[in-house]
């Protein structure tokens, strides 16, 4: 016998009518008659001959509630409504199983497949109507407490946002009261963030690293606010002790930077003290080696040493790619291979030419 699909209303998305219900059963008679019964209780019905159909219906349809016959040829009202309670789209959608079937073991089966409620034929009219309008009460209540939720979360997402962009806002302050001293550090400052930025995502760095260290690689030198110009500008060599005054700058920025705990100002810290470390152990403030260096500090201290190389200084003339590379992979005397993480220092000259084009294509901060 040729089975004839039936669809008591067409307009699914229909708004100006009840709660939408998909009525599954494979015996026409069956959909006509709920489809009669939820009809004069103002709902929208809406109907499918087999739980494929349903399926299909149920993923591209706002439904509010589903009664889902169990004996059906093909797929049976329990691999429907499981089927229905694994896909996230349908899952929220409450199921009434329908049956001819009485035995206990079927309504607990039913029951463990994900339904929320169970009917026997013949269907009767006064329990059909108290158990739809139960169940959708309990949808519209679920529906209310998860928009309420994707509202809490938007929220907080943009709390989130705003805070963090509070935070970003005053370390550029920062970042800037620093360069005052200096008008060549800005471009110099803004571009330690973008090529930490790309080194950390080169050496396949989690998201959140990627993002923290963009900005709290800005703050490596934020110490040099708390040293003298006649130092910090001085043209010709300094003097031992105006080395040790230079070199304080590490110990001042990470002092400044302690002062709170958001990621940036930790990240920022561990920066500022060791960015003048090398891996030999060979660097200032705590001659720390290796691993003991922490690793957003050596991925700044490469991208300082390339981009100070490349700039111009009161103490020195400014050098091209070619010759910068050349001595930070072969060595000059002052700077060293052995300075680098071996691991970052290979990202670093296998990407060489990014980095030659963030130095081309500078831009003020940001």
């Amino acid at each position: 016998m040729k089975r004839v699909k039936i669809r008591c209303d067409m307009n699914i998305q229909n708004s100006s009518r009840g709660p939408s219900i998909l009525i599954v059963d494979d015996e026409e008679m069956n959909r006509k008659l709920i489809n009669t019964l939820l009809s004069a209780e103002g709902y929208t019905p809406v109907c499918a001959a087999s739980g494929q159909e349903a399926l299909a219906i149920a993923a591209n349809a706002n439904l509010d509630l589903i009664l889902l016959d169990v004996m059906m040829p093909g797929m049976d009202g329990f691999e429907t409504v499981r089927q229905l309670k694994d896909n996230e789209h349908t899952s929220c959608i409450p199921v009434i199983m329908i049956t001819s079937l009485e035995d206990r073991e079927t309504k607990i089966r039913a029951l463990q497949a994900g339904a929320e409620e169970f009917l026997t034929k013949p269907i009767d009219r006064a329990d059909l109507i108290v158990r739809v309008r139960n169940l959708l009460r309990l949808k519209e209540y679920g529906d209310f407490l998860s928009f309420h939720n994707e509202m809490l979360k938007t929220e907080v997402k943009e709390r989130t946002a705003r805070l963090e962009d509070a935070y970003r806002e005053t370390l550029i302050t920062l970042v800037r009261a620093s360069e005052f001293k200096d008008e060549g550090t800005g471009l110099h400052i803004n571009r330690i963030g973008r090529y930490a930025c790309a080194l950390a995502e080169l050496l396949g760095m989690e998201e959140e690293f990627i993002k923290t260290i963009r900005f709290a690689a800005l703050m490596h030198d934020v110490g040099k606010i708390g040293i003298p110009d006649s130092i910090l500008l001085k043209h010709d060599v300094l003097t031992p002790d105006e080395w040790a005054v230079m070199q304080s700058h590490c110990k001042l920025g990470a002092d400044i930077l302690r002062c709170g705990n958001s990621k940036y100002l930790v990240m920022g810290a561990d920066i500022a003290m060791s960015h003048h470390e090398h891996w030999d152990g060979s660097g200032y403030p705590a001659s720390l080696a290796g691993d003991a260096i922490p690793f957003s500090a050596r991925i700044t201290q490469i991208a300082d040493v390339y981009d100070a190389l490349r700039s111009r200084r009161p103490y020195k003339p400014s050098l091209d790619h070619a010759t910068v590379m050349q001595i930070i992979t072969e060595g000059d005397g002052r700077t060293n291979p052995s300075h680098f993480d071996p691991d970052i220092l290979a990202v670093f000259c296998k990407n060489a030419d990014m980095f030659n084009n963030i130095y081309s294509s500078s831009e003020e901060v940001t």
